[in-house]
């Protein structure tokens, strides 16, 4: 009869301790996870469902990077599924590290909130990068991903950027390579633009930096100038 009694009485408190861990409210909370900012909304009708939100490179520089919204952050919550995202430890490429402070975001999550019945990683730029090599390191971390203009061709997409700001800079003759943003931004859109022209009206150097950055592309592709103007023009 005791012992049963004991059992009863230990049940009552697991179920009691229980209650309690799961009782956070929820709302929209922010904080610092390892030097990463983070913020988790959790709507009032939390059906168990959880996105994961990892953003683009923001550039190279010191500190930690920014926190930034999730674009689809207020269609999801009006369904029902809680939120989340991280501002990353730091600025810069870096992937691997990247992944790793959406992954603690996440156990943070649960050890606030309970296990969601699923998470999904969505990234964009980097994020993407990010969300593909979470599901190839960590395939139980995650149950699906949504990548948007996700830099996953790997070696690949460095060497394209490489080259064609090698290009920019050897036709152009300033320090491309060498200059840091946000430098580098204020020089490409100033002293660059002014050697090279812009679609349409190039000078005889910025002719030639086209005739390479067409065939660094495979050709001369489809909209391969279509989509240089407004990117220039919206500068």
């Amino acid at each position: 009869m005791r012992r049963g009694f004991v059992a009863v009485l230990a049940l009552s408190l697991t179920l009691a301790t229980g209650a309690a861990w799961a009782a956070k409210a929820p709302g929209h909370y922010e904080g610092v996870l390892g030097g990463a900012e983070y913020w988790i909304d959790v709507p009032p009708d939390w059906n168990g469902g959880l996105v994961l939100y990892g953003h683009g490179w923001e550039g190279e520089g010191p500190g930690s990077g920014t926190l930034r919204g999730s674009p689809i952050g207020q269609h999801v919550e009006s369904r029902g599924y809680a939120s989340a995202a991280s501002g990353y430890r730091a600025k810069g490429y870096r992937p691997d590290w990247f992944l790793l402070d959406l992954l603690a975001l996440k156990a943070h999550f649960v050890n606030q909130f309970g296990e969601p019945r699923w998470t999904i990683v969505y990234g964009q730029s980097m994020g993407g990068h990010i969300a593909i090599s979470t599901l190839e390191l960590h395939p139980d971390a995650y149950q699906g991903a949504l990548v948007e203009c996700g830099v996953i061709d790997g070696v690949g997409q460095i060497d394209w950027l490489r080259a064609y700001t090698a290009a920019a800079a050897y036709f152009s003759g300033l320090p491309l390579l060498d200059t840091p943003r946000p430098e580098f931004d204020t020089l490409v859109n100033t002293k660059w633009l002014a050697a090279m022209g812009e679609p349409g009206y190039y000078t005889e150097a910025g002719k030639r930096f086209d005739s390479v950055i067409k065939h660094l592309a495979g050709g001369d592709v489809p909209l391969r100038r279509d989509g240089l103007v407004p990117t220039i023009a919206g500068r």
